[in-house]
């Protein structure tokens, strides 16, 4: 079986014309050379070797990518070994969803599990000893520019030291997986609204922040601290960016990117002068814009969720229950409205 193009990589800062999902690929593969060439460009230079010779090599897979974000779930029908090579240039997690991957990451051993979590970063060796025939597993792999800055932006300097594994039983662990099948299984929904900038842009930084939560401790010291105080320039810098440019997939991390201050202190002082957080005032700028979008829509050609998708709403109730909220009638109670003037 000859092997799908490879997905493209990411590289460089997350901006929105990074963000459109690639198709998804999936299919078996038999021979060990197409599955290094399916995988070499997609995750790491690697090799395979067959623990289990007497058998045939055997590999189901399925992946896709959005920004930053390489995610396949693959199921080895044999037990085998993966080389990687020594220089990466990102953060690798095995997610198991049945069976163990065990692997050795600068020396320390880790069986990945469904309740725990294997982490390995851009350097040093790293090792799957032994993915066990059978095993269903979600890998994921991380931009290492991308977390190397979000680290920088919480830790003012940079922050290593990525913990080995981490529980997906309880707490963030349990939560963050929770997102990761999400994403999985939103990307394979080609009607999906992770598939559009606006709403895949801030959903993919939750993911890369909640990486970062779950497997660095001085990350997770760092939200923990206080806010620098935060000049009321700065808050209204975002709000300026919000306004002019509210179809863009902004995010608070960008947001406080832009306006030189870090993700916390932008926060604080949105509810310090504002009372609300900047995604909640963002949400707001574009209800007022798709509520302008529908009232001066043609009825016969736009629909309420072609709006709303368009600005970001991809709950059609909860967009529908804000727009009420606020203006005093449903979307489509406006769009009437819109073609009973004329």
């Amino acid at each position: 079986m000859r092997p799908h193009t490879a997905l493209s990589r990411h590289h460089g800062p997350m901006g929105a014309d990074q963000f459109a999902a690639q198709p998804g690929q999936r299919g078996r593969l038999t021979s060990r050379d197409n599955a290094a060439d399916v995988c070499h460009g997609v995750f790491f230079p690697h090799t395979v070797e067959q623990l289990d010779p007497g058998r045939g090599f055997d590999l189901d897979y399925r992946l896709t990518q959005v920004g930053p974000l390489t995610l396949a779930e693959i199921t080895h029908h044999t037990d085998v070994r993966l080389d990687f090579a020594e220089l990466r240039t990102g953060y690798y997690v095995n997610v198991p969803l049945s069976g163990a991957v065990r692997s050795r990451h600068r020396g320390i051993d880790v069986t990945a599990t469904t309740e725990t979590a294997s982490v390995s970063g851009p350097v040093g060796e790293t090792v799957v000893t032994r993915w066990v025939a059978g095993t269903r597993n979600l890998a994921l792999r991380i931009d290492g520019g991308v977390v190397d800055r979000t680290l920088a932006e919480a830790l003012r300097g940079g922050g290593a030291g990525f913990d080995p594994s981490f529980d997906l039983r309880t707490g963030p662990g349990r939560s963050w997986l929770g997102m990761l099948r999400v994403l999985r299984d939103q990307l394979d929904d080609p009607d999906s609204v992770l598939h559009r900038p606006m709403t895949a842009m801030p959903f993919v930084e939750s993911l890369v922040t909640g990486f970062c939560t779950v497997s660095n401790p001085a990350f997770r010291q760092a939200l923990d601290r206080a806010a620098e105080p935060i000049p009321p320039a700065a808050v209204r810098t975002a709000v300026d960016i919000m306004h002019a440019r509210p179809q863009l997939p902004l995010t608070t991390a960008e947001l406080a990117r832009r306006c030189n201050v870090s993700v916390r202190t932008l926060q604080e002082g949105f509810q310090r002068h504002l009372g609300v957080a900047p995604m909640a005032y963002l949400r707001s700028v574009r209800l007022e814009r798709a509520h302008a979008d529908l009232r001066a829509a043609d009825p016969g050609q736009d629909t309420v969720s072609a709006i709303a998708y368009r600005w970001g709403f991809g709950n059609l109730t909860r967009f529908a229950h804000q727009h009420r909220m606020t203006y005093g009638q449903s979307p489509k109670e406006t769009l009437r409205v819109r073609a009973g003037r004329h």
